[in-house]
């Protein structure tokens, strides 16, 4: 049984048997019928998930995720995936992200895509397509370099998959200067790509962090040390779509805004359906500040990670 498989096993019993949730809300909240909730019920307890209790390894997953709804009411859901024990960590989260979008699209969505190495082991980890003519749109101007990491080329990768298109952002993710950004934004086809970016039913977003050593724009030559430790100094703990703000969510005053050529936070904010995907103990701060901005409204990440972000909430009350 593959690991997608048990999960949603686990996920299907722990919502009937532990929090007393019928089959037909099951199915609705799922998107899956009333007759497969009852299958997966079944096969559940014939396969020793259900026992006098639910015996799985994301039963501990699954209760932090009603503890991250309840600490951030306007998250619309939450995926917890076990921390991987020596393996890598973005493969595993891009497995995740790859099973959420798999799960919920549906034929003809426009689906929002930003950039990352998550979403890169999205991109290589989707499966199969059961939807079709799909439309997917980025969201952030294009990487010089790092062409596996680029929305260009994840977009491709999946319009490719589910037999759609993908438009683009001509432009470079960060330019010179304040002016040539306006150029770029005031090229017709650039803002016909953001009025489609602003009416995406879904979006998959990365996490940035402040972190040298881990920060994609630092990595890849946007910014260099000495505009990351200003960021920090602002307070900056970390990204989305290359927009820095702080541990509030409040988006940080620096002229690198003015040169980043990107759908505008304040967007991607009144958006629905916006998946941030991120995790590892050096993401814990971009993510608590990306749930207090309200940037994201589905957060899908691993154990470890989540219990740092619940930790460092309750602690600051």
């Amino acid at each position: 049984m593959s690991t997608n498989e048990v999960e949603l096993l686990t996920r299907v019993a722990w919502l009937h048997f532990m929090e007393g949730v019928t089959q037909r809300e099951i199915a609705k909240k799922l998107g899956i019928s009333q007759p497969k909730v009852a299958r997966l019920l079944d096969r559940a307890k014939k396969c020793g998930i259900v026992r006098i209790s639910i015996a799985s390894p994301y039963v501990n997953c699954l209760a932090i995720e009603g503890e991250l709804r309840r600490l951030f009411p306007h998250l619309e859901d939450v995926v917890v995936i076990p921390t991987p024990q020596g393996g890598d960590l973005f493969v595993s989260l891009g497995r995740a992200g790859a099973w959420y979008l798999e799960r919920v699209l549906q034929d003809g969505d426009l689906v929002g895509i930003a950039w990352g190495r998550t979403l890169k082991h999205v991109a290589s980890s989707v499966q199969g397509a059961r939807v079709r003519n799909l439309k997917f749109v980025t969201l952030v101007g294009g990487l010089t370099a790092s062409a596996s990491l680029n929305p260009y080329t994840i977009g491709e990768k999946l319009a490719s998959i589910f037999e759609g298109e993908c438009y683009y952002l001509y432009a470079p993710a960060v330019v010179e200067s304040e002016e040539i950004r306006n150029f770029y934004l005031s090229e017709r086809i650039n803002q016909k790509t953001l009025e489609l970016a602003r009416q995406t039913r879904w979006s998959l977003v990365g996490i940035g962090t402040v972190d040298a050593r881990h920060s994609i724009y630092a990595l890849t030559g946007f910014i260099d040390y000495h505009e990351l430790e200003l960021l920090r100094q602002k307070g900056a703990v970390g990204d989305i779509l290359g927009q820095f703000y702080d541990r509030q969510g409040n988006l940080i005053d620096t002229p690198l805004h003015r040169r980043t050529v990107a759908l505008p936070l304040e967007d991607l904010r009144k958006m629905k359906n916006v998946i941030g995907i991120a995790g590892g103990k050096e993401k814990v701060e971009a993510i608590l500040g990306a749930l207090r901005g309200k940037y994201i409204k589905i957060l899908i990440t691993d154990e470890e990670t989540a219990k740092g972000v619940m930790e460092l909430a309750e602690r600051e009350g």
